[in-house]
């Protein structure tokens, strides 16, 4: 079998490679193809050649010196994917395509260049660890199965200008992550198109647009990032406000979803000078209770702290309870100075500041809900003073 599958190899042309550690500087041309891992020393560079195609089987590509690639495919079966391991700017990926891996791509340190990326079919298309810095542009993440980009572990990469696109859990996950810059990215189609997970988790997220995902963007366990400037629009839920978490939720266009906001557990975000418009219902609490925080909140957290990391990953510090802590809890989540539509509007207008407006469902609507076997009240909206025009730009 292996003396019949080298002869069609050397009749396809494909040349079978039998070095699996790179010494000297190498360049790859054509299409070659792997079984055993290739390990690229430091202080050497691997060069692959404008339209090669590498494939690997069960193995993998590990770059501890350089490695440039333009407009190369790396796919295979069963394999492992690239691992960069402390490149700086001299590592340069561009144009390439990488799919089929459990992780395509993995940036432990460094800051390597990765441009124009398509990232599909893996189970996790790219994933930045370690502290890693430098900058993600203009890439694809498609159809990955558990999440197209993962940031981690304080890396401060930024994120700008790339599609994220039918990923079947997360199009990106922010976890324990800084991004210096994440803006002009699209999210289409994801089951959840950005979650921003546990506190310390704090970026700006500004001029992104979320299109037809069941959530937009999660924030939870007490992330309290910065969301400013965002189109959200025909979304299930455009976002979502969750486990003890305080975003600053500024400037966004919110806009045909079926729910356009919605707090649940314990969760009091500043949300201002945003167009809530033409959503099924604008905003609704859920489980949200100042009472069961005060008398359960902390019990019911025992053992839910930051070491248990996302996709079983290497743990991180604990999330202890001053972390978690709400700046004020009063029975209320205040949204004030937003735009809520001609028609909503009219409606504010109708029925007061007291009043209870149609498109918000909180403690006016379900007065209770039922915790193990006790009961807690809901938490109220303050929605007054509210913007009698639109407070943000028309986005396309």
């Amino acid at each position: 079998m292996r003396r019949c599958l080298f002869i069609l190899l050397l009749l396809f042309g494909v040349q079978p490679a039998s070095a699996l550690v790179v010494d000297q500087d190498t360049l790859w041309t054509g299409e070659r193809f792997f079984t055993e891992d290739v390990r690229v020393l430091s202080e050497v560079t691997l060069t692959v050649a404008p339209g090669s195609v590498i494939h690997f089987s069960g193995s993998r590509l590990e770059v501890s010196g350089r490695l440039l690639a333009r407009d190369v495919e790396f796919s295979g079966e069963n394999w492992g994917g690239l691992l960069l391991k402390g490149n700086d700017a001299t590592t340069l990926l561009s144009d390439c395509v990488i799919n089929g891996a459990s992780t395509g791509l993995l940036v432990q340190g460094g800051a390597p260049r990765l441009e124009r990326l398509t990232f599909s079919g893996n189970k996790v298309g790219l994933e930045l660890r370690g502290k890693a810095a430098g900058k993600v542009s203009n890439c694809r993440f498609i159809d990955n199965s558990k999440v197209g980009l993962f940031l981690k572990d304080d890396s401060t990469t930024s994120v700008v200008g790339c599609w994220f696109e039918n990923n079947h859990r997360y199009g990106a996950y922010l976890y324990h992550a800084q991004p210096k810059e994440f803006y002009d990215n699209v999210f289409v189609k994801n089951a959840t198109g950005l979650i921003i997970a546990y506190h310390g988790t704090d970026p700006v997220v500004s001029n992104n647009r979320f299109e037809a995902n069941e959530i937009a963007i999660q924030v939870d366990r007490a992330a309290r990032p910065v969301i400013r400037d965002n189109l959200l629009r025909g979304n299930q839920t455009g976002l979502y406000v969750y486990r003890r978490s305080d975003p600053l939720v500024t400037g966004n266009r919110i806009e045909e979803n079926r729910v356009g906001l919605l707090v649940a557990y314990s969760s009091y975000p500043q949300i201002e000078g945003n167009d809530f418009l033409a959503n099924e219902l604008a905003l609704k609490l859920e489980f949200q209770s100042s009472l069961w925080e005060t008398e359960r909140g902390a019990e019911a957290r025992i053992g839910e702290t930051s070491a248990r990391s996302a996709f079983a990953g290497q743990g991180m510090r604990s999330v202890t309870e001053d972390d978690r802590r709400a700046k004020g809890m009063a029975g209320a989540v205040k949204v004030v100075g937003n735009w809520w539509g001609d028609v909503g509007t009219a409606e504010l207008v109708k029925i007061g500041p007291t009043g209870n407006p149609s498109f918000i469902h909180d403690g006016k609507d379900q007065a209770t809900f039922v915790d193990v076997g006790e009961t807690f009240p809901l938490d109220k909206v303050i929605f007054a003073p509210w913007s009698e025009s639109a407070v943000t730009e028309v986005k396309p």
